[in-house]
């Protein structure tokens, strides 16, 4: 199916695991761009795995963002991070 994704810059939060680590996977094969935002970096580096153990090809897609999104400071530089890999975000999850 395609939604038009191609190229689009996805955040998803909480993005390592579960609902949202589903999503990334989806996203990705559309063609997305994903910043994979949590609080841990070891699972953001597991979900990395995972992903690219479905989609080899993307490696240049995926970004990976460490934040404990309920502090203020914290958030708006995951969102810094973010931009900087892929640029303005078009989708937030």
């Amino acid at each position: 199916m395609d939604l038009q994704l191609s190229e689009q810059h996805v955040l998803i939060t909480g993005g390592s695991k579960g609902i949202g680590l589903a999503c990334a996977r989806g996203f990705l094969r559309e063609g997305a761009r994903v910043s994979l935002v949590a609080r841990d970096q070891n699972g953001l580096a597991n979900a990395r795995q995972h992903l690219l153990s479905d989609a080899a090809d993307a490696q240049a897609r995926i970004a990976l963002v460490a934040a404990d999104l309920r502090e203020g400071a914290h958030a708006e530089q995951a969102l810094v991070e973010a931009e900087a890999a892929f640029g303005p975000i078009d989708v937030l999850v």
